[in-house]
């Protein structure tokens, strides 16, 4: 595979598991694994360039040393070409490759002007990989600030018990601050608001 062309239109996937990757003596790789579409996994194959991998590898942190050294040994040891790297064997199942997108298109050929893709969806060229975003959890953002809320207003109600005269005990107890890491929340969350 000296040359590869591919289509122009893109699709982004958040996941995808390698269970063998192909090494030949061109610039690129293959790898053979499955791609996730929604809910569900499709059997396909990747085209990409070791950059691209690298970037990869290197977002999959987890994984990250022994998919490397399981390559590291294979081009150390290489003596046929193509070599396979059994990921699956070696490492006891396909590695996956998740938070993370992967900007994908179709190889291709052009005819007439007009650029066919010949694979049926069953193959893909990885393009780009970049981290994916994390999606906050506005439930959560949302139970966060009532909570912060409700402890600036009982910071305001211990001070004005305070300015009743009230003493330091007492003025907590009423305000509900009897704990003293609810009372340091509460002033922290008080200050946030008057500063």
């Amino acid at each position: 595979m000296k040359q590869l062309k591919t289509t122009s239109s893109f699709n982004t996937y958040s996941a995808i598991s390698v269970g063998q990757i192909v090494l030949d003596d061109s610039n690129y790789i293959t790898l053979w694994g499955s791609l996730q579409q929604d809910d569900n996994w499709t059997r396909c194959d990747f085209v990409t360039t070791y950059e691209v991998l690298n970037t990869m590898l290197r977002y999959v942190q987890d994984r990250n040393d022994a998919v490397q050294m399981t390559i590291v040994k294979k081009l150390e040891d290489m003596q046929q070409i193509p070599e396979i790297i059994d990921l699956e064997a070696e490492l006891g199942s396909a590695v996956l490759f998740d938070n993370m997108n992967f900007l994908l298109s179709h190889p291709g050929f052009g005819k007439q002007g007009s650029w066919i893709e010949y694979t049926d969806g069953e193959c893909f060229y990885i393009e780009q990989v970049t981290p994916a975003i994390p999606v906050k959890n506005t439930r959560y953002e949302k139970k966060i600030g009532q909570c912060m809320d409700m402890l600036y207003m009982n910071y305001e109600l211990y001070l004005g018990y305070l300015e009743l005269d009230f003493d330091e005990d007492g003025a907590r107890q009423k305000a509900d601050l009897v704990d003293d890491l609810k009372f340091t929340l509460a002033y922290y969350a008080w200050k946030e608001r008057t500063m």
